[in-house]
């Protein structure tokens, strides 16, 4: 990669709970300042069995943490079990207090899961981000949402837990397999097709670019979708007006493929396939424009990955996972959709045959 270059700070305005997430690379001396500008009894480290051979150490050194604790990777230690091992480790290390610091060094799960555990020891600790994956940084490490799974679905038991910074180093991002650096753009797709006119068109100028994980390209991506979420979520921390909901475009079918396939499709896979499904719903019911929903698929289509729906996907199968949606009210899920790119809202559908089709983009039987 290129020479590192000046960070980008940007705020997350939240009045008490306002903090900055800050973009560049090799970060380290700025986690090193940061740490020691909260004062901290005790720092308590969070990473994961791929993530903290790579990097534990450095980040270690640098918030000077006390303890490391260790999760197996995968979404399968977002989970209860793994939640009460980190307390009782947390709380054999004797330095369980409302003044410490948790760190959560890694990806999504790392950050639901290191979250959620400050979010509930003691009532609420400090907690910083130090996300190492492109969809982490993106998505999940920006606006306080911290979760574990549940036999009944994902991310069912959590709570809204800002962290007091996050660290974006797209150093990490050197270290990241391919396809899940690609599995991410599509929540950077998604992403632009909320935002609008202007971030769509520096995709698509800038496709060979990103996939080459050129730094000035990646920091523009990195820095747009942040941007843009922390807006919705200075507007809607708790989703409470329904702004910040439509960050879920195209994850209602999303979590519908992840729970029928978590070996086959990773996270942005899923995403870049409810997109799919959610742009004919939009040009269906919403009336957005055929073209514009053409060019969103294209879009997906030129970083590699899936738009259509898996061939043995059944209607029947598919209602019954999304009956267990939190977005169902009553006998009608609410789906985001787009008017236009840069226009998205809610709507409520029965789950009928017509819709089914619509999904499934296999026209009415």
């Amino acid at each position: 990669m290129e020479p590192a270059i000046e960070p980008t700070h940007v705020p997350v305005s939240l009045n008490q709970r306002s903090y900055e997430v800050v973009i560049g690379e090799r970060l380290l001396e700025q986690l090193r300042l940061f740490g020691e500008s909260q004062k901290p009894t005790s720092v308590l480290l969070v990473t994961d069995s791929n993530v903290g051979p790579l990097h534990a150490d450095a980040v270690q050194n640098a918030i000077v943490a006390n303890h490391v604790l260790t999760v197996p990777a995968g979404e399968n230690s977002k989970s209860l079990s793994q939640l009460g091992r980190l307390y009782d480790e947390a709380f054999a290390t004797g330095h369980v207090d409302r003044q410490m610091l948790i760190v959560a060094l890694g990806g999504g799960m790392v950050g639901d899961l290191g979250g959620f555990l400050a979010a509930t020891l003691v009532r609420g600790v400090r907690f910083v981000h130090v996300p190492t994956s492109l969809l982490a940084m993106v998505d999940s490490s920006v606006g306080g949402k911290t979760a574990i799974n549940h036999a009944s679905g994902k991310n069912l038991i959590g709570a809204f837990h800002q962290p007091a910074a996050v660290f974006c180093d797209l150093h990490f991002l050197t270290t990241l397999p391919d396809r899940e650096y690609v599995s991410a753009l599509a929540e950077v797709v998604k992403t632009a097709v909320l935002s609008g006119e202007e971030f769509v068109a520096y995709l698509e100028s800038n496709v060979e670019q990103v996939l080459r994980r050129e730094l000035q390209a990646v920091k523009q991506v990195v820095e747009s979708c942040v941007g843009f979420k922390a807006g919705v979520v200075e507007e809607d921390e708790t989703e409470i007006t329904g702004r910040r909901a439509t960050l879920n475009f195209g994850h209602t079918l999303a979590h519908v493929v992840e729970s029928l396939w978590p070996e086959r499709y990773l996270h942005g896979e899923a995403v870049a396939i409810g997109v799919g499904a959610a742009l004919r719903l939009s040009v269906e019911r919403a009336k957005l424009n055929e073209s514009a929903a053409q060019r969103v698929i294209r879009l997906l289509s030129s970083f590699g990955l899936p738009t259509e729906v898996p061939p043995e996907l059944s209607e029947a199968e598919m209602f019954r996972v999304m009956a267990g949606d939190k977005k169902r009210v009553g006998r009608a899920i609410h789906f985001v959709v787009m008017s236009e790119i840069g226009q998205a809202g809610s709507l409520p559908c029965k789950l009928d045959d017509e819709l089914g089709a619509t999904l499934l983009g296999r026209g009415n039987a």
